[in-house]
């Protein structure tokens, strides 16, 4: 992406603008990413200008319209926290490739782990309003933009389909993990059997700590950002995410896998955090189940990874030889401390 190219697509959000700058961002597993500086009426503003991978969102366009329809009640309502959408709802097919642009939080900090607990407790409460003020959301406004994003059951069958046809050198590298997975089927049934039950809800799932921002001098949560997978689900995708994502500090790139292990303190951080604002719009059922869907969303992401390396990596962004395959390690041992661990769900 250079100068000339970036300066067609801003200036078909931003007619009068002026690219100054632009450089690339390798944060994010899926869309390419760039930070463009731009001259509008001689103030400097800044941009994310992204690259939609459509192989992963081919159904990028009804999601921009969850996007549209979440954003017109967050706009209307008391949601205390940023909530950067694409400018002037539009995307651009140009260069082969989909485009957008997104306004750039101003001193704001992403994080890629949780390298001070208190993160935990800000992004849960964070997640906890967006619940609170979506509460009476009206479903039939969301489409469902990736169809069994967290189904257990069709993860499983993905998984037991790339056993089958991948290459022998890559099956023989992970026998081990192939294995013990195959013996957690009844985690991924009862997962699967809570969210035919439980109460629909707009959810996120990509709750990840990289995709809150936080204020860059007080650290306090500022916005929840990437949308792409914004649909209806259940609260266990979302929650689940949090305690996956958020409880690993040595997160899910790490390869130190002895050291791999849930951190108790940010669980219970999570929980008090997220039910500071949403806990009067969750029903018991769900409330007792939150620890549980960390554990099963933990199992479905090892999975997730473990499947795109027999696949020969074609979904996430590989940068070595075996990544996605130690990302399934590491998910698998923080799975097994989840499992293993005695947690109790916290009321705040």
């Amino acid at each position: 992406m250079d100068l000339n190219q970036s300066q067609k697509i801003i200036s078909f959000f931003l007619p009068k603008a002026k690219v100054k700058q632009i450089q690339i961002h390798n944060q994010g597993l899926i869309n390419q990413t760039f930070i463009v500086l731009i001259e509008r009426n001689k103030i400097l503003e800044r941009y994310i200008l992204q690259s939609i991978n459509k192989t992963i969102f081919n159904n990028h366009e009804l999601n921009l319209l969850n996007i549209i329809e979440v954003k017109k009640v967050i706009s209307e309502s008391s949601f205390p926290y940023e909530l950067p959408t694409p400018v002037e709802s539009k995307y651009l097919n140009i260069f082969n490739q989909t485009w957008r642009i997104i306004p750039f939080v101003e001193k704001s900090i992403c994080f890629e782990n949780v390298t001070n607990i208190k993160l935990a407790f800000e992004a849960a409460v964070c997640l906890g309003s967006f619940y609170n003020v979506l509460h009476d959301f009206d479903l039939n406004k969301l489409h469902e933009s990736i169809p069994g994003f967290h189904n257990g059951s069709k993860r499983l069958e993905e998984f037991e389909q790339a056993i089958y046809l991948s290459e022998k050198i890559r099956k023989n590298r992970c026998l081990t993990l192939i294995e013990s997975i195959k013996k957690e089927k009844d985690v991924i049934k009862k997962f699967d059997n809570l969210n035919t039950i439980l109460p629909k809800r707009v959810c996120h799932f990509d709750t990840k700590i990289s995709n809150f921002l936080f204020d860059i001098n007080t650290n306090k949560a500022k916005a929840i950002i990437d949308l792409d997978t914004l649909m209806p689900g259940t609260v266990l995708s979302d929650i689940g995410d949090m305690i996956r994502n958020f409880s690993n500090l040595n997160g899910e790139e790490s390869t130190d896998f002895e050291n791999i292990r849930a951190e108790p303190k940010v669980i219970r951080l999570i929980i008090s955090g997220f039910l500071k604002h949403a806990s009067k719009r969750l029903t018991k059922m769900e409330q007792d189940n939150l620890v549980f869907a960390g554990q099963a969303i933990t199992l479905i992401q090892c999975i997730r990874f473990l499947t795109d390396f027999l696949n020969n990596d074609i979904y996430f962004k590989t940068f070595y030889e075996n990544h996605n395959m130690n990302r399934a390690e590491n998910q698998w041992r923080l799975y097994t401390s989840l499992k293993d661990s005695t947690y109790e769900n916290y009321s705040y």
